[in-house]
């Protein structure tokens, strides 16, 4: 029970829960609404004609959905994979240089997260705008299909 109240303690269902309570109560008070989001994002003009077709405009934003839904997981999983090997790679790479200068092992694998953050930062031109059209591609789908 002493865990609960050292967040240093604290493991994976910890934080969860800690997060879940902290979105509630924000949504709750009005901090954050999801609902004014999807609709900013489904309103944004690149996606404004998406879905259009009469007779199976509907029918393609539940496709999408549904592909998002069962096949999204599986790809954050192969990339959280693939992000873990890229990051073991260079963190071995990095470490004789690391142990070089008399510094923990850990340290090689902060080096290592910082220039991938830096890389993705640095490149999010490539990145980003595909990731927001995606969303708001989502976002009109929901519209659409809920509508």
């Amino acid at each position: 029970m002493r865990e609960i109240f050292t967040p240093t303690e604290w493991r994976l269902p910890h934080w969860l829960l800690a997060s879940g309570i902290v979105t509630w109560f924000a949504i709750q008070t009005g901090l954050f609404s999801p609902r004014e989001l999807a609709t900013w994002f489904a309103g944004r003009p690149e996606v404004m004609q998406a879905f259009a077709e009469p007779h199976f405009g509907r029918a393609d934003a539940l496709m999408l959905i549904f592909a998002t839904l069962f096949l999204g997981p599986f790809a954050l999983f192969i990339a959280a994979v693939m992000l873990v090997f890229v990051m073991a790679i260079l963190g071995g790479a990095v470490l004789p240089a690391v142990r070089w200068m008399h510094l923990p092992d850990w340290f090689a694998t902060g080096v290592v997260a910082a220039v991938v953050t830096a890389a993705a930062w640095i490149q999010s031109h490539l990145w980003l705008p595909p990731s927001l059209w995606f969303l708001s591609l989502l976002a009109r789908a929901w519209r659409i299909v809920l509508a």
